[in-house]
């Protein structure tokens, strides 16, 4: 059985919903969050970095980075369709966007939220926030112009890496705003969360919230 080490509303949500969109046999471990820059024991034993999602696989194999742990998912699970084949002439454009989010706008977002990481001023975290959101608009809007009139990415069928971009959607400081901003986001994140399995998962992890 797979074991997820996640907490709700963190990047193991894409991880949780892969799995139970593909229909395997998992669990949850649910991490608590401490003090900046401290590390839960039961974390700091499967990743020295102290960062969720990690994944143990059923033969004891540890995943961390959620892209990649989602990559591995959906190939593995193919049935789940969530994923083109190796061989198609959307995977390209797939694996483009997939690393898109994982380096940008999901790396610009934890600049955003602690900004006091990346710099060792004392008082330059504000300075690093306010570059982030400047930073991280612009790498939505060329995401939103990418997906444009399309139901998702890749065009009519959903992937998970309309997943992994609905999941960091809720992580802007103001969701309501941005998806007043960006409607064609709203509409794809409308289109993923009706999924069953995902919309499990969201309501699991309290991913809606934003909408009270």
């Amino acid at each position: 059985m797979y074991r997820l080490y996640g907490r709700p509303g963190s990047g193991s949500v894409v991880v949780e919903a892969i799995l139970e969109a593909a229909g395997v046999p998992y669990e949850v471990e649910l991490v608590e969050r401490l003090q900046d820059g401290q590390v839960p024991e039961k974390l700091a034993c499967v990743n020295p970095l102290g960062q969720v999602p990690v994944l143990r696989l059923p033969d004891g194999e540890i995943m961390t980075e959620s892209a990649a742990i989602s990559l591995y998912l959906a190939d593995k699970y193919a049935k789940a369709d969530l994923a083109p084949q190796p061989s198609s002439a959307e995977r390209a454009r797939y694996l483009r966007w997939m690393v898109y989010l994982a380096t940008n706008i999901y790396m610009t977002g934890l600049c955003a939220y602690y900004p006091d990481r990346y710099t060792a001023d004392q008082n330059g975290g504000k300075w690093v926030k306010s570059a982030a959101l400047a930073r991280m608009a612009k790498e939505w809007e060329i995401y939103a112009a990418a997906l444009g009139d399309k139901s998702y990415i890749l065009g009519d069928k959903m992937s998970v890496a309309d997943i992994y971009a609905a999941m960091q959607a809720t992580w802007n400081f103001d969701v309501p705003a941005f998806f007043r901003k960006h409607p064609n986001l709203r509409q794809m994140y409308d289109r993923v969360t009706a999924h069953p399995a995902i919309a499990k998962v969201w309501g699991r992890n309290e991913m809606e919230d934003w909408k009270n």
